[in-house]
């Protein structure tokens, strides 16, 4: 195509050969998850390696970020999709707070919806078999709508498998449980909470339950219940599915003002060189939670950003959120 055209996967260097770790695909889908007996085949074995999809990146960077509006989470997830379509290999994702898997949802929107096309002259993807998505929600009702959403993209979209886990992320290494603040959702709620919005009753729930207190106020005693729930780190987790985080292509984050702790968990507890290529995460409430509730030291948005600008990450603000893209490895001074 001409030089105006975001630039399509057939462009991007050919991978060298190398003996490549395969995923376990009979530990990480097991057909006893009504997501994964909807279809007979699984998602190639063959993961995209982590050096492959920066090639990938730097030339979809090259070409698109110098021109803001192109530079989007969306484009560059469909761009590493149709990538790993090409070459028989799956691309995993990470999603944390993945609510009901579709309202107000990145992943959905990226490869399920019809129509939503972020490349130059590209379909709609028709089958999802390359991509194995990996989503951590911990509120019950919303995992359990996420369970059917997923349910249904395998029937409509041939997705061979998926990795719902029902839990809470957190850094607290001496808890297994978490108390995790939400709001009552069920049918005999006092009225009052029935009235609360959607959003409000679906969206937040969080660790923070500091912060659920200050945003619901005078509603808190009455409507908020601080449940138990399963929680570790965002290692231990996936591990216990089988997934290693060395496998994570694109990490998307949205837990209502505490990504920061999130991602520096994260960041201290996975390798260096085995941190995912693309970190999106949303950043609207972090900086509400700054104007009212300030750190000591500096401002939520200040601790991530410093953090993943350390890890060679460059940032492109997309409104409500940010896209960190991790164009290069620094070069560590010393190995203490």
């Amino acid at each position: 195509g001409s030089s105006s055209n975001p630039v399509h996967p057939r462009h991007y260097p050919r991978a060298v050969d190398r003996t490549a770790t395969s995923l376990q695909i009979d530990k990480l889908c097991p057909t006893s998850l009504k997501i994964n007996s909807q279809n007979n085949h699984m998602p190639p074995t063959q993961f995209m390696q982590l050096q492959d999809i920066r090639d990938a990146i730097k030339c979809w960077y090259d070409f698109n970020c110098p021109r803001k509006a192109a530079c989007q989470f969306a484009s560059i997830g469909q761009h590493l999709l149709h990538l790993a379509i090409q070459r028989n290999e799956t691309l995993v994702t990470l999603q944390v707070g993945a609510m009901d898997g579709k309202s107000n949802d990145p992943m959905y929107e990226m490869f399920v919806e019809e129509g939503k096309q972020f490349m130059y002259s590209r379909e709609s993807f028709s089958s999802l078999v390359n991509w194995l998505p990996v989503m951590i929600e911990p509120v019950p009702v919303n995992y359990a709508g996420m369970v059917d959403t997923y349910v249904d993209i395998a029937k409509s979209k041939g997705l061979g498998c998926a990795v719902p886990i029902h839990a809470a992320v957190s850094y607290d290494g001496t808890k297994t449980e978490c108390p995790f603040c939400r709001v009552n959702t069920a049918d005999d709620a006092p009225q009052r909470c029935r009235e609360i919005p959607d959003w409000m009753r679906l969206q937040i729930g969080t660790l923070d339950c500091e912060h659920s207190y200050r945003f619901f106020n005078k509603d808190f005693d009455l409507c908020v219940l601080q449940d138990p729930l399963p929680c570790s780190s965002i290692d231990n987790l996936l591990r216990k599915k089988n997934v290693s985080p060395e496998h994570v292509a694109m990490l998307q984050v949205d837990i209502e003002g505490y990504e920061y702790v999130l991602i520096d968990g994260f960041l201290k507890e996975v390798p260096d060189e085995s941190l995912p290529p693309i970190i999106h995460f949303e950043h609207k409430v972090m900086r509400d939670q700054d104007k009212q509730n300030h750190l000591n030291i500096s401002s939520r948005l200040e601790v991530v950003s410093s953090m993943l600008t350390e890890r060679g990450y460059t940032f492109h603000d997309e409104g409500e959120d940010y896209l960190a893209i991790r164009l290069n490895i620094p070069t560590k001074v010393s190995l203490d």
